[in-house]
């Protein structure tokens, strides 16, 4: 199942990736993509597209506007019992799908979560494209990203599947853990595997994008037990702590003019300056990115001031 916009020319390599799925004989799977009123090239390419010619994919308009909606109608027009989740910037392995089709033989109530890494097609632009966007995790974590998942039907249907309150993002962390609350066992599947593409937003991207996150408040609030998840139960990133510290120093070295304070910014300068790491290139490129890192750090953390106050919860 994916959930789409139409505007990312990923879909038809999502397409792709999902007609080579190598599964055993005589299974059988649907692909379901779900995008909103909008009409682009994109989305008339994707309709030519073999899978969806053969009658296996489907190109499906609707009215939702937002991915948890898109989500909603690809799963409910399904037919299988195992229901997998994928993005249209993501390539599953060919083994993605077998993958998770042993996994639910053997755990037919388990939420399923598969991993994802960096697109090999686009190293290059991760190693060297300014403040790259990346997804790159081994299950099972926390957030359940729903770039790599899978569900028996049965489930998302006790579940009356995701919550459409959300907007930008939540809504697949809030899904797995309502499963897991009603006692559904969160099974790691190390072979299914997704190759996710490298987004460079640039810093205006990460800028426009960035009290988009603070949504995240609510899972806090709906999901105490995630409270564990976050550095000191209170921070988002580690980074957004260090930015506190970093200001409360900076402040304080000029309050008393006095330069010793300003140690309480290494912290942070260091987490920025070594995240591509030590080499002198690295640094050499974190140093670079730092100014606007604090722009984006602090968007962010203004962000989530606001949602804070909104949920009566404390996350930063």
């Amino acid at each position: 199942m994916i959930a789409t916009a139409g505007r990312r020319v990923g879909l038809l390599w999502a397409l792709d990736a999902l007609a080579a799925q190598e599964l055993p004989a005589g299974t059988t799977y649907e692909v379901n993509v779900v995008h909103g009123p909008e009409r682009t090239p994109v989305l008339e390419a994707a309709r030519e597209h073999p899978l969806v010619r053969s009658g296996i994919a489907a190109i499906i308009a609707s009215e939702g506007l937002v991915a948890s909606q898109k989500r909603n109608i690809a799963w409910r027009l399904g037919r299988a019992p195992l229901i997998a989740f994928t993005d249209d910037d993501c390539r599953p392995r060919p083994g993605w799908l077998a993958a998770f089709l042993a996994a639910h033989a053997e755990h037919p109530q388990g939420l399923l979560q598969g991993g994802a890494a960096i697109d090999p097609d686009q190293h290059e632009i991760a190693m060297r494209a300014p403040r790259p966007r990346l997804q790159r995790f081994a299950p099972p974590t926390a957030w359940a990203e729903l770039c790599s998942m899978a569900f028996p039907r049965g489930l998302l249907e006790a579940v009356d599947g995701l919550d459409e309150g959300y907007g930008s993002v939540g809504e697949d962390t809030d899904l797995a853990w309502r499963m897991r609350e009603r006692g559904a066992p969160w099974v790691a599947v190390p072979d299914a595997v997704v190759d996710h593409a490298v987004e460079t937003p640039g810093l205006r991207g990460w800028l426009r994008t960035s009290t988009r996150f603070g949504e995240s408040t609510r899972l806090k609030r709906r999901h105490p037990e995630l409270r564990g998840h976050y550095p000191l139960g209170v921070f988002w990133v580690p980074n957004h702590a260090w930015l506190l510290v970093a200001a409360a120093g900076a402040g304080w070295a000029l309050a008393r003019r006095d330069v010793r304070p300003a140690a309480l910014t290494l912290p942070y300068v260091a987490w920025h300056v070594t995240r591509y790491g030590r080499s002198w290139r690295g640094v050499a490129r974190g140093m670079t990115e730092l100014p606007g890192d604090v722009l984006v750090d602090g968007a962010r953390v203004a962000g989530f001031v606001v949602w804070s106050a909104r949920e009566r919860t404390v996350l930063l």
